[in-house]
């Protein structure tokens, strides 16, 4: 896995990648859903044999004399299912964090991810509308956080961030980084907050300025006659 971040200056131009950290709130992820799944099905279950413990018509109980004799190698079963399936998401989540690639160049970001279908995001500067930078409850206490970067045109019926930069722990350094690289690339920019977007102010010319200094000291003229 790649530590190169740590301690290390981000330089424009040159790729960076995840944490082990972001592959270990991937696990994280995995293993809440299997204490959020395995406590609604037992839960279910509980409430069936208990409900049917009060039932007066045996054949009415049925389901819940059989859930409650069949209990054991049920459990058995869904656990044996669980310690086959967990270890191979932990390959590819593995597989999946390595395959992830980031960098900044002079016009745009470039986000490489994927297993299988493999996807290059590349993301003009003049695209951009908004970076901000995100961490959850898991992002705090890894270390690590979110780039997020929306555009103007998101591609297809995308919801959200065009895209991320995910996984690393100087992410307010790469948020600052894009931010001074829009900066050149467009002139002058105003920076988003942390969690909220703000306008995009454009850049206007000199002469313009004159022309409505201009204008406005005619209409000033005009209404004091």
């Amino acid at each position: 896995m790649n530590k190169k971040l740590y301690g290390e200056e981000l330089v424009k131009g040159k790729p960076f990648y995840p944490l082990a950290a972001f592959r270990n709130k991937l696990f994280l992820y995995i293993i809440t859903a299997f204490i959020g799944i395995s406590t609604g099905i037992f839960g279910l279950a509980g409430f069936i044999i208990f409900v049917s413990s009060f039932d007066s018509d045996p054949a009415d109980s049925q389901f819940g004399q059989w859930l409650a004799a069949s209990s054991p190698g049920l459990v058995l079963f869904y656990l044996l299912f669980w310690l086959g399936l967990i270890p191979i998401l932990a390959v590819l989540v593995d597989y999946y964090v390595r395959k992830m690639e980031f960098a900044i160049l002079d016009n745009e970001v470039i986000v490489k991810k994927g297993i299988i279908n493999r996807t290059i995001k590349h993301i003009p500067f003049r695209t951009i509308t908004n970076v901000s930078s995100r961490y959850g409850v898991y992002d705090r206490l890894l270390g690590i956080g979110t780039v997020q970067i929306e555009t103007a045109g998101k591609s297809g019926q995308q919801t959200g961030p065009e895209a991320k930069i995910e996984g690393i722990n100087n992410f307010t350094q790469v948020r600052d980084l894009i931010l001074e690289a829009l900066r050149q690339f467009r002139g002058q920019y105003a920076t988003a907050t942390e969690l909220e977007p703000r306008l995009i102010l454009p850049t206007t010319d000199q002469g313009f300025h004159k022309d409505m200094v201009a204008e406005l000291r005619e209409i000033k003229e005009i209404l004091s006659k």
